[in-house]
């Protein structure tokens, strides 16, 4: 029985570029990753960002639940040179970013953080980028450690 592999990159190539950030994503399909991984979370007014942790001390020194900052105070943060002086710069991005910049072919796995609150959100992205042609979702697969929020999902 033949067997296959798949490349995941967790976080995208985040042992390379700072986990979770455009720069990661693309480092990963350029070294040939044929699935990125992303953690989803939502901030005050609604966005839907790629973040892993609840707060930003880790990747932004800001000691600061995400769940409390709007989209533009988290876009004025510097969540690249905690990596490495060179992705000083570099955003949290959107998942709409992630999901416009998907190469055909490649998978995204996107894991739930923060519970059912955001499901709604969630959903309301990915049939938007499917709906505008960014992604198809045979590309997309969403898990989460609550599985209350991935039954909601389902259900959506």
């Amino acid at each position: 029985m033949k067997s296959s592999t798949s490349i995941v990159a967790h976080r995208g190539a985040s042992a390379d570029a700072p986990e979770n950030t455009l720069a990661a994503f693309r480092e990963a399909w350029a070294q040939g990753a044929e699935t990125v991984e992303c953690d989803v979370r939502l901030t005050r007014d609604g966005a839907v960002v790629l973040l892993h942790d609840e707060t930003l001390l880790r990747t932004a020194g800001i000691d600061r639940p995400l769940h409390e900052m709007t989209l533009a105070e988290l876009q004025a943060l510097d969540a690249g040179s905690w990596k490495a002086r060179e992705w000083c710069g570099e955003k949290v991005p959107e998942l709409r970013d992630l999901l416009m910049m998907t190469p055909p072919g490649k998978r995204l796995t996107i894991e739930v953080k923060g519970g059912m609150a955001m499901v709604p959100a969630l959903c309301g992205e990915l049939c938007h980028a499917i709906a505008c042609g960014w992604i198809a979702s045979e590309q997309i697969d969403v898990i989460s450690f609550d599985y209350a929020a991935l039954q909601l999902f389902r259900l959506n």
